[in-house]
């Protein structure tokens, strides 16, 4: 007989890990213990050897599929007189362990859920240990029901029952629940039915807009397939054009308005059920849904939404929230604010503890391509060579983010977006106490953006810590290089909006030979001119008019008066390298357009609209203190002269950049270093696809993101990985 205390570190709490230790030890006749604490699972066990033996061969074999093992540590210890295994209460202190993710319900819940002689028949919380709510319900850790908001609902007799014995799925399932003891949900609006969820199916059926309460947040819903429902929608929520996904009730009706490759299929299935940008079927079609070509699509990933579904087929699900605020998650503050949204409202009486939007992202090359990392996803940590303990980085402000450092794991926020408001950067705040909280972190050094009016660079300086500034392509540098384990000199390709400079210009479309350490800069593109500084990132009118006039072909923007006081601004105005400024003027330039609605819109359009052709418009470089410069204005002399569709010209556009990247390259990188890819701009698939192909048929090794976003919400990764060099 032999005796053994391990622990288990990991993500191994509220994912059914007790009693799946609990079964294991059943089967091979071991007894023992097994309780939580803040580090993890302590689990202590006794038998015969070749028992013991046995368990610990399958332990790391059949854990829970979405549990996440990081280290089990082994000690022997005097025999004990246990006669039985047994799940002990859990133990606090400090906090060393890890949280699940939220997950969408598995498969026995679901067909328990619509079986009419199950006791759950049609409850809308039914979970298990194998799905269900995680990191939103959660307040504290360990992960038991007390440190949750589930703890506001006392099991009945029959779920306490379930959550005593060892064979069944819900066994120590904390957020377990029925319709007699559990979480309800109560409707307000115009229908009189007794159910609150039939009367907000009935609102749908009719076209109205019924704000639903869901896991991680409030959606505002219609129906899909009613466009002056969706209209509607856009009108109210005063967001004319931006794209809206929509969930819809299995793949085959995802299939009926998109085209869904096999590896798009298993994100959208996948537990983590995010948003799945994927093409539509017919370009133009379902306008009113999305401008471009594409249609995020998700599945529903709360019983309450399968519930829905099962009645309305396809649904518009946007975030419930006033224009440039976090998603609402509670009802009061939902009841007043989307009053003039909102028709009705079907919420529930489960407090959301922790706010998390739903993720977006595309497949490339059969992995997850990120442009929003969020439920599903966090909490989960990404993991580092290095120990990164204390080290805080603050991220940028355009899609603002934070990554904190504890041993050898960064956390990363969930999705908060941009920090323009009173609101947004009161979220920012509170996800940080969250993650403070829940997981013991501290920070002994701080890290931020160079650009010195950014709300996170403020709010850097004010916390009396040691304080290192990051330029801003060099953290997407960096953020690329540490997910993809690279730690060497490599060549970065970083193409987005705009970034504070070391020079104090504003970058954007930059060539980096660098590390952790250092980078310099080698490329870049000539700079363009913003009339009328930030006005122009929305009046792209303004680009246009600034490119046509600075390669010597102005066109006729605007009305002779505003053009003429627009001219004269051209001298003094701040100087752009970016590479989204450079598409905006672009897109602007071809289509006549003036503004766009929202930050990216134009860029996003001219990929939609690109036709197929191999043409491309004519190169040119010029060399400036050691840095080597594309020069646009032949490429938009041409646009302005010719005579070619804009469909083509678009096509054109995206062609010559990648002519020039590939140029740039083979110039500034003959030694063949690895080359990384980072930048908002990277969310373009035509770039990025045709890019990748080029430099690795030129034999060059090409990474680019698989875990956080290429796009701005990205770079507090690559600020942690460069302070922890230069510590």
């Amino acid at each position: 007989m032999i005796h053994l205390k391990i622990r288990i570190q990991g993500i191994v709490q509220g994912v059914g890990f007790r009693p799946f230790l609990h079964r294991l030890a059943k089967a091979h006749h071991i007894s023992g213990t097994a309780y939580n604490d803040s580090k993890g699972v302590i689990l202590h066990i006794q038998g015969h050897k070749e028992d013991v033996q046995a368990f610990l061969k399958e332990l790391p074999q059949k854990a829970p599929c979405h549990s996440k093992i990081e280290s089990i540590d082994t000690t022997k210890q005097p025999l004990e007189t246990w006669n039985s295994f047994t799940i002990q209460e859990s133990k606090s202190g400090i906090h060393q362990t890890l949280i699940s993710p939220d997950m969408a319900p598995c498969q026995d819940c679901i067909n328990e859920m619509l079986n009419p002689k199950n006791r759950r028949f049609g409850y809308p919380f039914i979970n298990c240990t194998n799905c269900g709510p995680r990191y939103t319900i959660v307040k504290d850790i360990p992960y038991d029901r007390k440190n949750t908001t589930m703890k506001d609902f006392t099991m009945c007799s029959l779920c306490q029952q379930e959550y005593e014995d060892i064979q069944d799925r819900r066994y120590h399932a904390q957020p377990n629940a029925c319709a007699n003891c559990g979480p309800t949900l109560f409707y307000q609006g115009e229908q009189k039915k007794g159910d609150p969820l039939e009367n907000a199916i009935q609102d749908l059926k009719e076209g109205k807009i019924v704000a639903i309460k869901g896991i991680g947040g409030i959606h505002l819903a219609c129906d899909a397939r009613n466009p002056k429902a969706v209209l509607r929608l856009r009108q109210r929520k005063h967001r004319e054009t931006k794209p809206f996904a929509i969930m819809v009730k299995d793949i085959n009706t995802a299939k009926e308005f998109v085209r869904v490759s096999v590896d798009e299929e298993q994100l959208l299935t996948s537990c983590q059920r995010p948003i799945v940008l994927c093409a539509k079927k017919k370009k133009e079609a379902y306008k009113e849904l999305s401008e471009n070509k594409d249609l995020g699509i998700l599945l529903p990933y709360s019983p309450l939404h399968i519930l829905l579904m099962e009645k309305m087929d396809a649904l518009v699900m946007t975030s419930a929230n006033l224009s440039n605020t976090p998603v609402l998650i509670d009802n009061n503050e939902a009841l007043e604010d989307l009053k003039h949204i909102a028709d009705s409202f079907l919420l529930h009486d489960r407090t959301i503890e922790n706010r998390c939007d739903d993720s977006l992202l595309r497949n490339f090359q059969g992995k997850p391509y990120f442009i929003r990392r969020s439920r599903g996803y966090v909490p989960t940590p990404l993991s580092s060579k290095t120990d990164v303990t204390g080290i805080l980085a603050l991220g940028a402000h355009q899609k603002g983010s934070f990554a904190w450092g504890k041993d050898h794991y960064v956390f990363l926020s969930p999705y908060i977006g941009n920090l323009e408001t009173v609101e947004t950067f009161n979220h920012y705040k509170q996800a940080l106490c969250t993650y403070q909280r829940l997981f013991d972190l501290e920070a002994r050094q701080i890290v931020c953006d160079l650009h010195p009016d950014y709300t996170t660079t403020r709010f850097a300086k004010n916390l009396s810590l040691p304080l290192i500034q990051v330029q801003h392509h060099h953290a997407h540098m960096a953020s690329c290089m540490m997910e993809n384990n690279l730690d060497e000199t490599c060549f970065g390709i970083i193409f987005d909006g705009t970034g504070f400079g070391k020079d104090h210009t504003v970058w954007g479309s930059e060539f980096l030979v660098g590390d952790y350490a250092d980078f310099k800069r080698v490329g870049s593109i000539k700079q363009i001119p913003l009339l009328g500084g930030d006005k122009a990132i929305h009046e792209i009118g303004r680009i246009a008019l600034a490119l046509s006039i600075e390669s010597n072909c102005e066109i006729p923007i605007f009305e002779t008066g505003k053009q003429k006081i627009l001219k004269q601004m051209l001298p003094k105005s701040i100087q752009t390298s970016g590479m989204g400024r450079l598409f905006d003027g672009f897109y602007a330039l071809i289509t006549h357009t003036k503004a766009q609605d929202y930050d990216g819109q134009a860029p996003v359009l001219l990929e939609s609209m690109a036709a197929a052709t191999t043409e491309s418009y004519p190169l040119c470089f010029y060399e400036e203190n050691n840095i080597r410069f594309f020069d646009w204005s032949e490429m938009i002399h041409h646009a302005v002269t010719e005579t070619k569709a804009p469909e083509i010209q678009a096509a054109k556009m995206m062609n010559t950049i990648i002519e020039m990247t590939i140029d740039q390259t083979l110039h500034l990188n003959p030694k063949h270093l690895p080359i990384v890819l980072s930048g908002g701009c990277f969310q373009n698939q035509y770039l990025l696809k045709e890019i990748v192909y080029r430099l690795q048929e030129l034999q060059y090794t090409v990474y680019w993101h698989t875990q956080v976003s290429c796009n701005d919400e990205g770079i507090a990764l690559g600020q942690l990985a460069i302070a922890q060099k230069r510590m």
